[in-house]
């Protein structure tokens, strides 16, 4: 979603793009030093926690899959300061109440999703979430 919004502000030459871009760039950058001083496995690794995915055939944790993301960098939540990101640069451009609305939503139901399959804790979602925040307010 973050980098599809993202080319669509680029083509269009959307006046606010260089700033969303910045903001996409902190969340990612201001999360990397967390995963390498404190890595934080996410809940399905847990012995208590039921992995659906792997029960299906489908483990993120296959060699092939693994290339592509840090398994043990889970807090905090890029998936939530993305939302945080997004849902709010969309939500400052959107037209209607109902519409904004709709996107200031979307990182709680980002949030509710990451943490419903066991991708995240509730805590990795609030450093997510406050690391979005951040990144919104250091852009500007």
């Amino acid at each position: 979603m973050q980098a599809g919004w993202l080319m669509v502000m680029f083509h269009k030459g959307d006046a606010a793009y260089r700033g969303e871009r910045r903001a996409a760039m902190i969340a990612f950058l201001g999360a990397l030093p967390m995963f390498a001083i404190f890595p934080t496995a996410p809940p399905r690794t847990l012995d208590a926690f039921v992995d659906t995915l792997a029960e299906r055939g489908f483990s993120l944790d296959h060699p092939r899959l693994i290339r592509f993301y840090n398994p043990i960098a889970a807090m905090p939540s890029h998936h939530v300061a993305f939302a945080t990101v997004t849902g709010f640069g969309l939500s400052s451009s959107a037209s209607g109440k109902w519409r904004r609305r709709g996107w200031r939503g979307y990182p709680a139901a980002v949030a509710l999703v990451v943490i419903a399959t066991g991708n995240h804790f509730v805590a990795d979602v609030a450093g997510g979430a406050v690391l979005g925040a951040v990144a919104r307010r250091l852009s500007r």
